[in-house]
């Protein structure tokens, strides 16, 4: 039996397990017959969509989109594939609790701990408990929405400060990590790896007027020029990049005197249902590594 029928069986198990039933249900084409690649970008899907995970109901925010949870699945799954990119390794890194850290995880600690995920190694389980509390924070911060603009109920209107995307970060955040400015470098010239045909699923985004008496003409499109518009716009067309920006500033400012109001007011939920999800992609690119090729 040659690599990629061998490969196919496989995978057929996983979807068979994972949500071959949800993949039908959502009229998502089989994978091309010895296309590795497709073939692991479709499981990792289904294992995001069957997931206990996409089914979760969020505190003030409902179901979360599946384009959403299938999203940050498969930038996970890239990270598992590429673990010393920079900013891998700034999100795979052990807890920080020291006094001049800023990390969510400090924050989450004792949920952390409570739930049995242990932080103190630098590794892939850091890395996946991090990207497991990344799906709470962005369920709070734009309700999975890839396209969302910046907050109207807020006064952020430089470029800089103002805030977009799905964990609504900002450019001025970049100043935390050199892994930020990296990022920005990278999806800026090439922004073929946006998975916006993953994250974008049946989302829309409209313009919307501020609701502050303070500045109430401010609309959540992008504000001000240079490169912090161009910043929020990439955020707002290129989820992937936005997901990856925002583990590094969850790690990095995101702690309590960070840039997250859910993650300082411990709003954002961390559930053991997406460690669980995640936990399944993993060990699916574990045991088939064609599979990075595609991500």
């Amino acid at each position: 039996m040659g690599k990629h029928s061998l490969f196919t069986v496989v995978l057929a198990a996983w979807l068979v397990a994972d949500g071959a039933s949800v993949l039908r249900a959502q009229n998502v084409a089989p994978p091309a017959p010895g296309s590795a690649g497709s073939d692991g970008v479709t499981a990792l899907r289904a294992i995001a969509s069957g997931s206990q995970c996409a089914a979760h109901n969020w505190t003030a925010r409902g179901k979360a989109p599946t384009s959403y949870i299938e999203g940050v699945t498969v930038v996970f799954a890239r990270a598992v594939c590429q673990p010393q990119r920079p900013d891998v390794q700034v999100v795979s890194a052990p807890i920080d609790n020291s006094s001049h850290a800023d990390d969510a995880l400090a924050v989450y600690q004792p949920t952390f701990q409570a739930l049995g995920m242990t932080n103190d190694t630098a590794g892939v389980d850091t890395l996946r408990h991090s990207y497991a509390l990344l799906i709470g924070l962005g369920m709070m911060e734009s309700s999975g929405k890839y396209c969302e603009g910046r907050d109207v109920s807020q006064c952020f209107t430089t470029a800089d400060s103002a805030e977009a995307g799905l964990f609504q970060t900002s450019f001025g955040a970049r100043r935390f990590s050199t892994a930020l400015d990296g990022l920005f470098q990278t999806y800026s010239a090439k922004q073929d790896h946006c998975l916006l045909n993953v994250f974008q699923g049946s989302i829309t985004c409209k313009v919307a007027q501020s609701h502050n008496p303070q500045c109430p003409s401010v609309t959540n499109d992008v504000a001000g020029t240079g490169p912090g518009a161009d910043w929020q716009k990439l955020t707002r067309s290129c989820p992937a990049f936005a997901t990856e920006y925002g583990a590094v500033v969850m790690r990095k400012h995101g702690g309590s005197n960070g840039e997250f109001n859910p993650i300082r007011k411990r709003q954002a939920e961390l559930r053991p249902e997406c460690d669980d999800m995640l936990q399944k992609a993993q060990t699916l690119v574990e045991q088939h590594p064609e599979i990075c090729s595609a991500l």
